[in-house]
């Protein structure tokens, strides 16, 4: 009987910390019956907004000479819009941009980089280094970087200021891909059309999405682009059209899914030769096991005058056995060339024509189909 008595004793002091701790689960509410009378007090949950005390937040005080250097592992939020670029350098950043702007670049050399939710634009070119930078770029020593949920625009390059370098610029691209093990996924990209010139050969516009150097493991899902004009060369050579996406040098291992290509550019006009229009997905001849599969490519650019040709929805080049890319269950629609799918270097079509609206004919669910 003590030992009960004893027990119940030092049992008290936990049973009043859980009583007082019930304020902070539970309020009280009338409880009331259905004619409105009040019966009593009911205990119904608190509900408390969600906040994130482990997000450490970054505004434009944080920009040093217009950059945001993030060194430190850890979650970052954009607190606000900023005119900034952002050079990520330690590993496992994520940054929210939280429904806010970024006026500028990112850049990421690092491994497990985050970079989701709002708005990258960078400023319109002036120069030909800012042209080549393209809104985000993930460099050849970053691996395992997720960009989710993104809208990236780039203004078209700019050669109006007589203060700068007159030369001719190229559109801004999207997003630039070298490292390892990348997923882009529900993303909406606009790359800038290049400048015209009258010093020299105009340049390509801007490509959503490049593909580069040695980059490996990349996924891109469900996301949609346009693409810039090349541009107009008074005295040379017209630009070519940007393409949705460029895979190119010796990247390996690529799975695109679920895109729609809106656009790409048109070729520029030129004196002696106008540019290419630019291809929804170009393959590199040297890249090795790409995939692209239920995606749309629209209204492919024409090419400039004199001579330039329109943009193919797909251009793969790949003819070596073992690297060949596999392309299936793709629809094409308003491509400028004459060939829609020119597949593994042929120069001929690889895709079915079907008509618009379909009719009873059954279509092969795997082919590669067009409708103009």
């Amino acid at each position: 009987m003590k030992f009960r008595i004893l027990f119940l004793f030092l049992l008290c002091p936990l049973f009043a910390r859980a009583i007082n701790n019930l304020d902070d689960i539970f309020e009280a509410e009338d409880l009331l019956t259905s004619d409105g009378i009040t019966r009593g007090l009911a205990l119904v949950p608190k509900i408390k907004a969600k906040t994130d005390t482990l997000k450490i937040g970054l505004d434009q005080n944080n920009s040093i000479d217009g950059v945001i250097t993030i060194g430190d592992t850890g979650s970052y939020c954009i607190n606000d819009n900023i005119v900034s670029d952002i050079v990520i350098t330690g590993t496992n950043v994520l940054i929210d941009i939280n429904g806010k702007s970024i006026v500028g670049t990112i850049h990421t050399s690092a491994s497990a980089s985050v970079i989701k939710n709002g708005a990258i634009v960078p400023l319109a070119p002036r120069t030909a280094a800012q042209a080549a930078t393209p809104a985000i770029f993930v460099h050849k020593n970053a691996k395992n970087v997720l960009i989710k949920r993104c809208h990236i625009e780039c203004y078209d390059s700019s050669l109006s200021d007589t203060t700068i370098e007159a030369t001719a610029l190229a559109g801004r691209s999207g997003i630039e891909v070298q490292g390892d093990t990348v997923n882009i996924y529900d993303c909406s990209l606009v790359a800038g059309s290049a400048a015209d010139t009258t010093q020299a050969n105009a340049q390509d516009g801007g490509t959503a999405i490049i593909l580069s150097g040695s980059a490996s493991q990349i996924r891109i899902l469900d996301c949609i682009m346009l693409t810039g004009n090349g541009g107009t060369a008074t005295n040379d050579d017209g630009g070519n059209g940007g393409h949705g996406i460029h895979v190119k040098d010796t990247v390996s291992h690529v799975e695109i899914a679920e895109c729609t290509i809106f656009g790409t550019g048109h070729g520029g006009d030129g004196d002696s030769t106008g540019g290419d229009g630019g291809h929804g997905i170009q393959i590199d001849s040297t890249a090795v096991d790409v995939g692209v599969h239920h995606s749309r490519i629209r209204n492919t650019g024409a090419g400039g005058s004199p001579s330039g040709v329109g943009g193919k929805a797909v251009l793969d080049s790949v003819t070596t056995s073992g690297a060949v890319s596999v392309l299936f269950s793709n629809f094409a629609h308003n491509i400028s060339n004459a060939i829609k799918f020119d597949l593994a270097g042929t120069g001929t079509e690889k895709g079915i024509l079907s008509p618009n609206p379909p009719t009873g004919v059954v279509i092969n669910s795997f082919a590669n189909v067009y409708v103009s």
